[in-house]
């Protein structure tokens, strides 16, 4: 591998392994007419050390237009810190829980869940979009973050009376899907520990979930305006077609 120089202020820093190096001085490189440039985010670094969600300036902003989410948070998914990182702050409000099984939604919420149930130690359940399961399911109507209406569905065959359940998506923006996933937990007997997300917005869904439910998300409170009114200046620096590049495990 070649070596590259990080750039940071009137600092430069030499490695070999992207992965662990860059995460470890707290930087984001991007490429800049062919000089591989770092740009620290001040904010959610101190003394040196990872803050609750530093890894949030890897998501992708939307690059194709209204008709799709804002932006993708699946990107810091690629970086195997970041991950381990958001998973932690999403357990957090949940140590002295009792969780018996946790659960993601489609189709998102499938990564995050299944992420957070092998750190838990514990089963994870797919609640499924109608139509893919070949058993016996209970079935719920919604309408997502884009007002379409649609079903989801889950098996009959897990969820009982008492069983305790963390449900986890990437993120909550109308509600609508979550408060779904969560009336079919709650119609089979099971019970809803709590709520978990990248972010829960502030809108009348999301306030519903945060006042009924024991709820974590991985956004600083002095983000959280900004992810409300669906900017977060932490990626204004990705120009679009030109994309960053992230630490990847090598």
């Amino acid at each position: 591998m070649s070596l590259v120089t990080f750039l940071c202020s009137n600092s430069s820093f030499y490695c070999t392994d992207l992965n662990v190096s860059a995460e470890r001085i707290g930087l984001t490189l991007r490429t800049r007419r062919g000089v591989n440039v770092i740009h620290r985010q001040p904010s959610l670094w101190r003394n040196g050390h990872r803050q609750k969600g530093w890894y949030l300036s890897l998501m992708a902003p939307n690059t194709k237009g209204p008709t799709f989410a804002w932006l993708d948070p699946s990107r810091l998914y690629c970086n195997s810190q970041a991950l381990a990182d958001c998973v932690k702050d999403l357990l957090s409000p949940f140590q002295n829980d009792s969780v018996d099984l946790v659960a993601g939604i489609d189709a998102m919420g499938f990564i995050l869940g299944a992420s957070v149930a092998t750190t838990l130690g514990k089963g994870f359940l797919a609640i499924r979009k109608a139509g893919h399961l070949c058993i016996a399911t209970q079935s719920q109507q919604y309408t997502d973050y884009s007002c379409r209406e649609k079903n989801m569905e889950v098996r009959l065959d897990v969820l009982k009376p008492g069983l305790r359940v963390l449900l986890v998506d990437q993120w909550i923006e109308t509600g609508g899907t979550m408060k779904a996933a969560i009336q079919l937990v709650e119609q089979l007997g099971a019970i809803v520990v709590g709520v978990a997300a990248i972010a829960i917005e502030n809108t009348e869904g999301g306030k519903w979930i945060k006042k009924h439910y024991k709820h974590a998300h991985c956004i600083p409170e002095k983000l959280q305006e900004q992810i409300d009114r669906q900017h977060l200046e932490l990626l204004s620096h990705i120009r679009k077609n030109k994309p960053e590049i992230i630490f990847t495990s090598i």
